[in-house]
Formats: structure tokens, sequence, C-alpha cells
């Protein structure tokens, strides 16, 4: 009696290959990567800056504004004459550390006293002395001075971060593929940012 051998199962396919990218787009993929590593600094200075200096007419994005009002003693207050060694003797009592430049007195109960980026003015009746000095602000005026070009180096730096983004916005229409790519939500997305510019530019001739 014969024994009827079990079918021998059938060898599944190899998977195919994973399809590798285009050579374009693998290079489009290292220069995106890599530009927006090595600037990344610079896009915050000019991020920062412009954020600032849009906004120049709400406020001063270099110098803050010290305003304070302090009690001068009325020794000093009512010396006469009020020489340049009162005026260094006041400013150290109101703890003003700015420079002295020169003062005068623009009438018999007032003396103004100039500084450093700023002033005070003495009240000799009440002995009110009103400061008003600026105060540069470190970090954001030294983004500010850099974001207008201060020297030949940041020049060459500055504009091979302008041709960079210009790498970065073009490349980066290619990184993806499918739904999200240039040729469907991306490409909405591309041309809306052309047409928001557009239109304001056209709106504000």
């Amino acid at each position: 009696m014969s024994t009827a051998r079990p079918p021998t199962p059938a060898t599944p396919a190899a998977p195919p290959p994973p399809q590798r990218p285009p050579r374009w787009r693998a290079l489009f993929r290292v220069l995106h990567r890599d530009l927006g590593y090595l600037f990344f600094g610079a896009t915050i200075v000019y991020a920062v800056s412009g954020l600032a200096v849009n906004h120049r007419a709400d406020w001063n994005p270099n110098y803050s504004v010290e305003k304070r009002t302090h009690a001068a003693p009325a020794e000093l207050a009512a010396r006469t004459p009020f020489t340049k060694d009162a005026a260094l003797a006041l400013l150290a009592d109101a703890k003003v550390d700015a420079r002295y430049k020169k003062h005068f007195a623009p009438d018999d109960r007032h003396i103004r006293i100039f500084v450093d980026n700023g002033a005070a003015t003495l009240d000799r009746q009440t002995g009110a002395l009103d400061i008003e000095v600026l105060r540069r602000r470190p970090v954001l005026a030294t983004f500010n001075r850099l974001h207008l070009n201060p020297g030949r180096a940041w020049l060459w730096f500055a504009d091979a971060f302008a041709a960079s983004l210009l790498i970065i916005a073009v490349t980066g229409l290619f990184l993806l593929r499918g739904k999200n790519g240039i040729t469907r939500r991306g490409g909405l997305l591309a041309a809306l940012g052309i047409i928001i510019p557009c239109i304001i530019a056209w709106l504000s001739l």
C-alpha cells in the first residue's frame, strides 16, 4: 500500500529590495540638514533682531530707559554755586553710574546734569532729583548690531547665510513625497507662502 506524500509548501517569494531614493533627493536631505545645523545661530540672531526691529515704533530695541526720582541731601541741593564737584557728589549719592559730562542751571530753581546716555534734573527747592538714563540691552543690542552688518567678516558670513537660506528653502520643497509633498499639501502651503507677501506688497503700494 503506497503512502501519499504531503504537498511541498510553496517557497514564499522574496520581498522586493527597498527602493533607494534618487541621488538628488538624498543630496537635498544632506544639504537641508547640514546647512540648518551650521546656520542655526545665525537664524536665531536674525529672527530675534528682526522681531525687535519690526516693533521699534513701540519700544527701543537697543536701550531700556531707567526713570527714577532720588531725594537729594539738602546740603547738596542748596549748594551755591553749584559746581562740578557738587554734581559728582549728587550723582554718587543717587548711585548713578554713568559718566558725568556737564551741567547747567536753566533757571534759579533747577540744575540739569548730563551724563552718558542720560540726564538728571535737580529741583533745588524740593531736593527731588529726576533721573533718566538709557541702559543698553546687552544681548539684544548685539543681535541688532549684527543684523546691520558691522564689518567685512560678518558681511561675508551673512552673505553665506542668505545663500544657504535659498538652498534650505528649495531643498525643503522636495524632502517629502506623497500627501505631504510638493505635489499636494506642501505645494498648497508653498503657494500660500508666496501669495500672502504678494497681497501685502500690493496693498502697501
